[in-house]
């Protein structure tokens, strides 16, 4: 798939996502969700029934800002993680276009060698017979080139060696055009990537702007309704805050209460091998992640107190010594693909790296990479105005492949 038709289907992915936001929502975020002032609450607290109502009002509440922050976050995932591909493919492009151009200068200066060898020849055959043929003659049209050599090769006082002079002179020549015809054809191709690359980066930028500041713009009455739990329920706010976390996790699981399962099609599953303990190196990678916890989440960020979600993975296992394919989540997939460690979701042990695409796809983009510790929880650096956290294995979108950086 070429990196401009990618880039389109993740941008339709992305605005659709935007627009399944909230009732009357597209490129724009919900407005803030009803919840009661304090003076309501502490009115409600001498009355039982409406105390529960004032608690199911900022529940809902609550419940609207988490979708909507998690679905704006899936969208700068989706839309940095493209960003970053087109960028990768920009680079790959640009080498490609620079290893051509100094080809074809080696190449031009070979030919200019062999064309002035094969004009000294000329020369010496033709300076009796009136005048001498020039460079022109010999790279000017194809055609031309031919008559030449086909002239010269009914002479009889024309050697072998001389006819070889020449006929490398036009094969130097044709290689050269051939090399520079395709540097441009390369330069051409840069360019267009180039355009992709910008495009995506913007959207990116944009969409990753526009999370992190919903998050920030409702963290302020997010704590106050937490707050406003506590009084009502008599508990604490940090209390309510993991209470309606685990909510929102349950939530989320109710649409996909199981692991994916890998397609029965798939040609190359990975084979499936007892799981051993963890290994020191991933006990460290482990470690490392959990010693970020609470930093926050930076698109491109691989540390030392910002990091995405890809960077974090990266660094963790770099930390032991351990490579799993550069900064990006669909590049560290493909690397472990290629090098044979990817496992079935069903046999997830610690220290792998689980993977996220939209509907789970073995194929598509992966937008997003978590850590896995055990005991069903993963370690994440999860989208912008966010941290990096420690929690419970999402099933949403999750590929049922998981990344096993140790082998």
């Amino acid at each position: 798939m070429t990196a401009s038709r990618r880039f389109r289907g993740a941008a339709a992915v992305a605005v659709a996502l935007v627009v399944a936001l909230a009732p009357g929502v597209a490129a724009h975020a919900a407005p803030m969700p009803d919840y009661p002032s304090w003076d309501e609450v502490e009115a409600a607290k001498a009355d039982e029934a409406a105390s529960a109502a004032a608690v199911a009002q900022i529940e809902a509440a609550l419940a609207a800002l988490e979708t909507e922050a998690a679905e704006l976050g899936k969208v700068a995932l989706v839309l940095a993680e493209e960003s970053d591909l087109a960028q990768q493919e920009l680079e790959a492009a640009t080498e490609r276009v620079e290893n051509l151009e100094t080809r074809s200068a080696e190449a031009r200066d070979q030919a200019d060698g062999s064309a002035r060898r094969a004009a000294q020849i000329l020369t010496q055959l033709t300076r009796t017979g009136g005048g001498d043929p020039t460079l022109a003659l010999l790279f000017g049209s194809a055609e031309d080139t031919d008559e030449v050599l086909s002239m010269l090769a009914s002479m009889s006082r024309l050697s072998e060696t001389s006819r070889a002079l020449l006929e490398q002179a036009v094969f130097d020549r044709n290689s050269a055009d051939s090399l520079a015809a395709e540097a441009e054809l390369a330069e051409e191709k840069r360019g267009e990537l180039a355009e992709v690359a910008a495009e995506a980066l913007a959207e990116a930028e944009a969409a990753v702007e526009e999370a992190q500041a919903r998050v920030e713009e409702t963290r302020a009455d997010s704590e106050r309704m937490y707050a406003q739990l506590a009084s009502l329920k008599n508990t604490s706010a940090d209390l309510e805050q993991a209470y309606q976390e685990g909510l929102a996790w349950e939530r989320e699981q109710a649409a996909d209460p199981t692991p994916p399962v890998p397609p029965a099609d798939d040609p190359d599953p990975p084979a499936e091998e007892p799981a051993p303990p963890a290994s020191d190196k991933v006990s460290g990678a482990i470690s490392y992640a959990r010693a970020q916890l609470g930093e926050p989440y930076v698109w491109g960020g691989a540390g030392p107190s910002g990091w995405d979600c890809s960077g974090l993975t990266m660094m963790a296992y770099s930390s032991v010594g351990v490579s799993i394919g550069g900064h990006g989540s669909t590049s560290q997939y493909n690397y472990l693909k290629s090098a044979g460690k990817l496992v079935n979701i069903a046999d997830l042990r610690a220290g792998d790296l689980l993977f996220y695409s939209d509907g789970g796809s073995t194929t598509g983009t992966k937008y997003h990479v978590a850590l896995y510790v055990g005991n069903g929880k993963m370690i994440e650096a999860p989208y912008p105005g966010q941290v990096v956290r420690e929690v419970s294995i999402r099933y949403g979108d999750l590929v049922p492949y998981a990344g096993r950086p140790t082998g």
